[in-house]
């Protein structure tokens, strides 16, 4: 694996992160805080939740709940699970709980009840660029790549400068579609948008080594269109 592979993957938490984060008015699931792990094995795209389990190196999806230990003083997901759903038996449409409970699935790589959560919840609110991302990311760990790229197409179509969906566009393009071509573009198009974003000195020496690779005839995937 080549080096700007490992660290991109590193990246990718971190929108997911931001993502559920900034839906400030809703009470999601806390962060475990955790390092992420690397793996020499190729990445499926974008690195995984908090407290996350490795992706089965065949890329295969699942949907069975982890047994993984939680760091001390971290609330159970499936606490989560639990209260969220009997809030939904009582209203449907509760969109804080529909988010939560997404956030909470994801956290325990339960990816199909995840995109139905999020699903939902956009029924809701359609415009919820950052729900939207979530569906996005759990599509992609479901397996679903094509749906992933779908969904964050239609953030783009709301804002063009959606910083979460340009971000993790940018790993659609590189893994899911081998385009690194576009993959670059998009990465510029953050990085102009967004200089002094926590990742953008990684995004940057990791555009300019995969432009390097692509010289040299070593870089991943085909050059795009």
């Amino acid at each position: 694996m080549s080096r700007y592979q490992g660290i991109v993957v590193l990246v990718v938490s971190a929108a997911f992160a931001v993502a559920c984060q900034k839906e400030a008015s809703i009470n999601l699931p806390e962060p475990v805080g955790e390092a992420p792990t690397r793996t020499d094995a190729q990445p499926t795209g974008a690195s995984l939740p908090p407290n996350h389990p490795p992706i089965n190196p065949s890329g295969a999806s699942t949907d069975v709940a982890t047994d993984r230990p939680l760091p001390a003083g971290t609330r159970n997901p499936m606490e989560d699970v639990i209260a969220f759903k009997a809030r939904l038996d009582k209203n449907p449409k509760d969109i804080e709980a529909l988010v939560s409970l997404g956030n909470a699935n994801m956290m325990i790589s339960r990816f199909e009840p995840a995109q139905e959560m999020y699903v939902r919840a956009l029924a809701v609110n359609p415009k919820d660029l950052n729900v939207r991302t979530n569906l996005a990311i759990a599509y992609k760990y479901g397996g679903k790549p094509d749906q992933a790229f779908a969904e964050l197409r239609k953030n783009l179509e709301i804002d063009p400068t959606s910083d979460s969906t340009l971000y993790n566009l940018g790993f659609l393009y590189l893994y899911d579609k081998q385009d690194q071509k576009n993959a670059i573009a998009t990465w510029k198009k953050w990085l102009a948008l967004y200089p002094n974003a926590p990742a953008a000195a990684d995004v940057s020496n990791q555009v300019a080594q995969i432009e390097a690779e692509m010289r040299q005839g070593t870089g991943t995937g085909r050059a795009g269109s």
